[in-house]
């Protein structure tokens, strides 16, 4: 992982100290944050908070952004401090999981002190659960019988869940494991459903060509439909 910080942030970084004013801060979250990235698989996420983001900003940092373009890899989350401020109440999904791990790269840490609301965060949850579920159910009734169809739509989609199961942990006041397998099998047994499925899709999301037979992909239907019903009858602070 250190390689691929080296190879690819550290340059973009380092364009963004030649065109953006002293005091932005950097944040690297997500897979490599956690230590868990696959070269070819994961992407590096960065996070890029600065004062002013207008259009003439923008165009001085293309240079950074054309370079993990290059890379393979995904143009950072730019956002303008103020708004940063404004947002815990529509990112909660994405601050709480930099909460759970991240790394600063440049300036103050943005996530720390923050403070999400649970009400923000269960629903947030519960709509990106129900958002995959739709998705998933609408490929299995098009290719129930096509395993590289659901491979794809599997490893596609599984990354995200995981991380949706893993913010589920916060909101019920669980330690949340530093590693996902751990962190799937803790999530289920705070959501009561089998993460089992989940956990052998993010197993093998490191190669899109392995096909998913049908078994599994209904495992991993029914564990995403257990976690919606389980996050809409969730009370934070109840029993």
């Amino acid at each position: 992982m250190q390689d691929t910080i080296d190879r690819i942030v550290i340059p973009a970084l380092s364009q963004l100290d030649t065109v953006l004013p002293p005091g932005f801060s950097a944040l690297l979250y997500g897979s490599a944050a956690r230590g868990e990235h696959l070269g070819g698989v994961s992407d590096v996420n960065l996070l890029v908070i600065a004062d002013a983001l207008d259009p003439a900003s923008l165009r001085r940092i293309s240079g950074a952004v054309a370079g993990l373009r290059r890379a393979g890899q995904p143009p950072p989350l730019l956002i303008e401090r103020l708004e940063w401020e404004r947002a815990t109440d529509v990112f909660p999904i994405e601050i709480t999981d930099m909460q759970i791990a991240h790394t600063v790269l440049r300036g103050a840490d943005p996530v720390a002190g923050r403070r999400v609301n649970p009400d923000d965060l269960r629903r947030a949850i519960e709509a990106e659960l129900r958002a995959k579920l739709l998705r998933l159910r609408q490929a299995y009734a098009a290719g129930s019988d096509d395993s590289k169809l659901l491979g794809r739509v599997a490893a596609g989609t599984v990354s995200s869940i995981a991380t949706l199961f893993r913010v589920s942990l916060v909101l019920a006041g669980k330690p949340v494991p530093p590693r996902t397998p751990a962190c799937l099998a803790a999530a289920g047994e705070s959501l009561g459903l089998d993460a089992g499925p989940v956990a052998e899709l993010w197993e093998r999301r490191r190669n899109r060509k392995t096909g998913c037979p049908p078994e599994l992909f209904e495992g991993y239907l029914s564990s995403v439909a257990a976690a919606v019903r389980a996050t809409d009858q969730f009370t934070p602070g109840g029993p």
